[in-house]
């Protein structure tokens, strides 16, 4: 047995030494890159901190340049500029101008700076601004070793000044005027937003193709005003019939929308004829100056020296121009006169026109103190008592009403083929602050606390039975199958259909039922504020709007095209704002 001991030689521990030398310093050198790799990324993540707060600094800047130039942009040679807005310029982009402020930070090896090119986008009361934030890290002689850069996005809004002063509802849409211009939501196939958007192709068949939702806005969109059209111009008064709308600017028409039957009064008309911007009414207004529009359906009608002139369809003589033929007319012509001592006199001065009427083919208008209607008759809406007219091709007089008409209103349902479905209501208010209506009464649009007659072919006064005994009434708006009016308590009462949350006091949905007095529109923290006032109401198709004293708007009703303007296509059964119209402070939202 060999019990010897067994020797490592001095050449193998040398070389197990060295190998464990060789790993350690592996370790160790794999340790000192995360160590140096986490000290750079640190530096580079500081450095981008630095660049983003330069960016920040610039942001501001443009901001502030803004401000002190009425929101325009001043620098850059795309708006006439000298170039981008830098530390050391001025908000014409004339660099140097401050050279001091040449950096927004000098710190030992470290610089940073800014640079604000074109705004992103510009539009109404908002902007955003791109600034590229950079800094520099430079030896001690100043040459940069390093540059980091980033790009912060900000953006802002400032005060509107916003003043409503009128709402209208035609057929899926909603506008309004606010500080003189025009702002409208909810369905815009044939360009009735009016904002140079639109549909409207048709098929190989000649059919119009389906509509798409992607031209439709559920936010307010401000009506365009081109110039040669609009441009410079404080809009007075508007008007949104079914799928066309007017406004009055220093007397005269502009129109937009649908135009199948010449309801623009450019002297065209056809299914592809719409505009999708103002266009100028022509004809024999020209010269003219226009103190009052209004229209309904397919039709607009203008006032200018106390008389009534009207374009559009002529369904049935309902124009108001007496010969039932052309079907239409492309650009204004004067109403009739030819029914006798029913008709308006030749010499009459029509002084206002009946607002409301999204798409009924029933006119009415104010003349010589007395409420005049034409068109469609059947279920009383032209005020007959004898019950024997059912369409009428030129104004009659509205027989029962007491004293001066100062404010008359319609609106609802035709049948263009036949007078089988007729369901239009009217009314009118007196300068004694009292209400009268005639017309369709099927779910209680006359206000008079009952259904019955279905039908009535004179005025009937309307129930008080909730409006306070002190209260006058200052206005009123008829929708299709509803009626609202505002009290000189600046309160809002609805009554009719409400279906669709027409009424505006909390309730509505199929089959809710009817509403068949004046019934208050709901106040508070689910309705209109109780800390503001009414200053003007808007009915028309199945909404009610009312504009505030501080300038928002708030509607109520069906909502399934947007009309309500609230980003949404919920029925409100209970007044919600109109989003973007709202008056906001300066803000630069960080």
């Amino acid at each position: 047995m060999n019990n010897s001991t067994t020797k490592q030689t001095p050449g193998f521990s040398l070389a197990l030494t060295m190998l464990l030398s060789v790993v350690i310093l592996g370790v160790l050198f794999g340790v000192y890159r995360v160590i140096t790799a986490l000290y750079i990324n640190a530096q580079e993540s500081y450095y981008l901190k630095l660049a983003e707060e330069a960016g920040e600094a610039g942001t501001a800047y443009a901001n502030a340049c803004l401000d002190v130039n009425n929101r325009m942009q001043t620098w850059s040679s795309a708006s006439g500029g000298v170039g981008p807005l830098v530390p050391s310029s001025d908000c014409k982009g004339t660099a140097n101008v401050h050279p001091a402020n040449k950096f927004v930070l000098r710190d030992g090896n470290l610089r940073t700076t800014f640079s604000v090119g074109n705004l992103d986008y510009r539009r109404e009361g908002v902007a955003q601004i791109s600034a590229v934030g950079t800094t520099y890290v430079v030896n001690s002689g100043g040459a940069v070793l390093k540059t980091y850069n980033t790009t912060v996005k900000k953006y802002i809004s400032w005060v509107l000044d916003y003043q409503g002063e009128k709402s209208t509802s035609g057929t899926f849409r909603t506008c309004a005027i606010i500080t003189g211009d025009v702002w409208c939501w909810g369905r815009n196939r044939f360009g009735q937003l009016g904002n140079g958007r639109s549909e409207g192709k048709l098929d190989k068949n000649g059919k119009f193709e389906s509509a798409s939702e992607g031209f439709d806005s559920d936010i307010p969109v401000k009506v365009r005003k081109d110039v040669g059209v609009l441009a410079g111009k404080q809009v007075k008064d508007i008007f949104t019939a079914q799928y066309h709308s007017c406004a009055l600017a220093e007397g005269k028409v502009y129109c937009w929308g649908y135009n199948h039957r010449g309801q623009l009064g450019n002297g065209r008309s056809g299914p592809l004829e719409h505009s999708n911007v103002p266009v100028e009414v022509k004809g024999i207004l020209a010269g003219k100056t226009v103190t009052a529009i209004g229209g309904t359906g397919d039709m607009s009608f203008a006032i200018a020296g106390g008389k009534i002139y009207g374009w559009g369809a002529n369904f049935k003589g309902g124009l108001g121009v007496g010969p039932t033929t052309p079907d239409r007319y492309t650009v204004p012509t004067e109403l009739g006169f030819n029914r006798g001592g029913y008709s308006l006199p030749t010499n009459y001065i029509a002084t206002a026109l009946s607002s409301s009427g999204s798409r009924s083919y029933t006119m009415c208008a104010i003349a010589n103190g007395a409420a005049y209607c034409w068109g469609q008759g059947k279920t009383g809406q032209l005020g007959d008592p004898t019950q024997k007219i059912k369409s009428v091709t030129v104004p009659i007089l509205v027989h029962g009403i007491p004293g001066t008409v100062v404010s008359v209103t319609q609106d609802g349902y035709p049948d263009v083929v036949a007078d089988t479905a007729q369901h239009v209501h009217a009314c009118a208010l007196t300068s004694a602050g009292k209400v009268y209506c005639w017309g369709s009464n099927g779910h209680g649009q006359l206000g008079i606390n009952s259904k019955s007659p279905a039908f009535s072919f004179v005025p009937r006064e309307i129930s008080r039975a909730k409006i306070p005994a002190g209260d006058t009434i200052k206005s009123i708006a008829a929708g299709v199958f509803h009626t609202c009016l505002l009290t000189s308590g600046k309160k809002v009462y609805c009554w009719g259909i409400n279906s669709r949350g027409q009424i505006g006091n909390g309730t509505g949905g199929w089959g809710t039922p009817d509403i068949l007095v004046p019934t208050p529109v709901t106040v508070g923290a689910n309705g209109l504020p109780a800390d503001r006032t009414v200053e003007a109401i808007g009915a028309g198709a199945n909404r009610g709007c009312a504009t505030l004293s501080d300038g928002r708007t708030f509607c109520w009703g069906q909502n399934d095209g947007g009309q309500i303007g609230d980003n949404t296509k919920i029925d409100r059964y209970t007044p919600v704002e109109s989003l973007f119209l709202r008056p906001a402070k300066n803000r630069y939202i960080y």
